[in-house]
């Protein structure tokens, strides 16, 4: 595999802790094999690019430009006035995880006779995919779209300084808990209308006067009332709490044989193709068969991967549809969200709180490759559809469980939602620059990172089950995609080698975030010295003169142009910049990625798939 080092590093760490064996792994380059022979039956490559087609192959990328022009910027910072670069490399990992879904993509499809060899990602079409329910949203015909909130949102502060957040279904649970805290009890309600929503819509609000109540109190008196409540509360943990648990954790997924070598698997199983010569049949997993039965984004994003790697997903919902069909903005009379992650998906509904539901259930993954949920702990088994109980009708079947937190996990008494969790796991202190108060984002990063995690284990299951027919148990979470996505970050926190970073927390000049120009926001990659050089060239500024450092002088130049000069003007001076985006619907028709989009319905648009394989 080829690309942006810390995308090829992260692939060969994801394949690795699979049991691949690394040969080569040096910056940009790296070379995995499976041992005794269990891969494909031909060498498969993988080529990661900064922007795929978007852009030509030798023009610079790096992971500030691509969160600039994917609207990552732009989500990150809308409740803070302005774009904000997330301070953790996101597409970079993202890539990095999709290359080694693909690789391992092509080592099932190897062994069940695919001949698909190469394929190509890059990290522009990860970050578009991050934002992909907010691009769907922004491009539906019905005007939702919310404007920033004046008040701030979550997390809140305390008397002694710590931050937390908090997470509830029940209105009455946070009914309760603010009212014990002192919060004007006439904005509970208005409160609450702005929380809940606030996964779709990327924004949340909290009157101030529910600040002041947290900031009176302590950690120790906040905690105690959202225990008596009935509200989860998870501490914005920095990096030295997250450590003081144990090792790091590399976000793997678990994968456990459910039946031993000998024990009925008999085989790999025959391939079945769905239809001969029908849309994806030259994909890497085309006749390989998958039920889902997910909600919200997590499962549903890794069943949509699996799909457009060539699966076919059958998807279970309740009687009446998934509420989440609707949930606004609606394109055409679905919401936005829904169809993001769930569309072409084939869809049944099955009451599974019947005994005539669960057994229909079970009979549609006694023919399945792999079988997918993500219900809430115990419920599996309550309804007799754990690993044990399918596995006994399928030897072979990948059961694979998407939860929100690892198993035991000091949080897992606790709703597993993705700002718990980017709190809980150090994100929310990660992706925030030292002399900020660490939050999490909007940005649904633990979902996101969650879902490849999922996905790469429901992978890592068939792979295996393509060498010996024998089924498995996967294990995934919220928690598991943090800490993928953290790794490289926590590894340099460990040993010491974090350039760029204090403790795990960036460390940006004025020119390592987006600096404002007269009509909006541009980022400029400037992190060595020789554009450094060219930079004051260009603005005839001295690099090591006197004053304000050169970074603090051309932001203070470029403040005065428009971006489309100052991008006109940097580009032809060989310095790659961007201009950040602000507008989300403009970028699904902009000619340069607009062939890196596919029509949900009526004008809604959203990433399509990363891959791009040939023979």
């Amino acid at each position: 595999m080829t690309g942006p080092e810390l995308a090829v590093q992260t692939c060969v760490r994801r394949l690795a802790a699979l049991g691949a064996r690394p040969e080569t792994s040096t910056g940009a380059t790296g070379v995995v094999t499976w041992p005794d022979g269990a891969g494909a039956d031909r060498p498969v490559s993988c080529e990661i690019s900064w922007w795929g087609s978007a852009r030509p192959p030798d023009q610079a990328g790096s992971e500030a430009l691509v969160q600039a022009v994917t609207g990552l910027m732009h989500l990150h910072g809308r409740d803070h006035g302005g774009p904000r670069r997330i301070g953790v490399e996101v597409a970079s990992v993202a890539a990095g995880m999709f290359a080694a879904q693909a690789m391992l993509a092509m080592a099932i499809g190897g062994r069940r006779g695919r001949s698909t060899s190469t394929v190509h990602t890059s990290v522009l079409q990860a970050g578009l995919l991050q934002a992909s329910h907010y691009l769907a949203a922004a491009t539906c015909p019905q005007d939702w779209w919310p404007a920033p909130n004046p008040a701030p949102g979550p997390p809140f502060a305390t008397a002694d300084g710590r931050w937390f957040e908090i997470e509830t279904f029940d209105p009455e649970a946070w009914k309760a808990f603010w009212l014990r805290l002192g919060a004007p009890e006439g904005e509970i309600g208005r409160a609450w209308t702005q929380f809940r929503p606030r996964y779709y819509r990327g924004t949340s609000s909290t009157p101030v006067g529910f600040h002041e109540a947290t900031a009176a109190v302590t950690l120790e008196a906040v905690t105690g009332v959202a225990s008596e409540c009935g509200v989860s509360l998870s501490l914005v943990r920095d990096y030295d709490e997250v450590l003081a648990e144990g090792a790091p954790s590399g976000g793997h997924p678990l994968v456990d044989a459910l039946l031993p070598p000998g024990d009925g698997a008999g085989g790999p199983p025959a391939v079945e193709p769905i239809a001969d010569g029908g849309p994806g049949d030259d994909l890497p997993l085309a006749g390989l068969r998958v039920v889902e039965a997910t909600s919200r984004l997590q499962g549903p994003l890794a069943g949509l991967l699996l799909q457009m790697l060539g699966a076919h997903v059958t998807r279970v919902e309740s009687p009446g549809g998934d509420v989440g069909r609707g949930v606004p903005p609606l394109a055409g009379d679905t919401g936005s969200f829904f169809l993001c992650f769930n569309r072409a998906k084939h869809t049944i509904e099955v009451d599974l709180a019947t005994p005539a539901g669960r057994a229909e259930l079970a009979e549609l993954a006694s023919s399945a490759d792999a079988f997918l949920h993500n219900w809430r702990p115990g419920k599996a088994a309550e309804w007799g559809l754990s690993a044990s109980d399918l596995s006994s009708g399928n030897p072979g079947l990948v059961y694979t469980e998407a939860a929100g937190w690892e198993p035991g996990s000091s949080a897992s008494g606790v709703i597993g939602t993705d700002f718990l969790v980017q709190a809980h796991t150090g994100l929310g202190y990660g992706i925030n620059p030292e002399n900020e108060p660490p939050f999490p984002s909007r940005v649904l990063l633990t979902d996101f990172l969650g879902a490849l995690v999922t996905c790469e284990g429901v992978l890592s299951g068939l792979y295996r089950q393509a060498l010996d027919g024998r089924g498995t148990r996967v294990r995934t979470s919220l928690q598991s995609g943090a800490m993928a996505l953290q790794a490289h970050v926590l590894d340099g926190v460990v040993d010491g080698g974090d350039p760029g970073r204090r403790r795990g927390r960036p460390v940006w000049g004025a020119l390592d975030v987006p600096v404002g120009t007269s009509d909006g926001f541009i980022v400029v990659d400037a992190g060595d010295r020789e554009t450094q050089r060219r930079l004051g060239e260009l603005y005839e500024l001295d690099l090591d003169g006197p004053g304000a450092p050169l970074d603090v002088r051309v932001a203070g130049r470029i403040g005065d142009e428009s971006s489309e000069a100052v991008v006109r003007l940097l580009t032809e001076a060989g310095i790659a910049c961007a201009a950040v985006t602000t507008e989300l619907a403009a970028l699904a028709t902009d000619p340069a990625v607009a062939a890196m989009f596919e029509t949900l319905a009526a004008s809604c648009r959203a990433p399509s798939t990363p891959w791009a394989f040939t023979p």
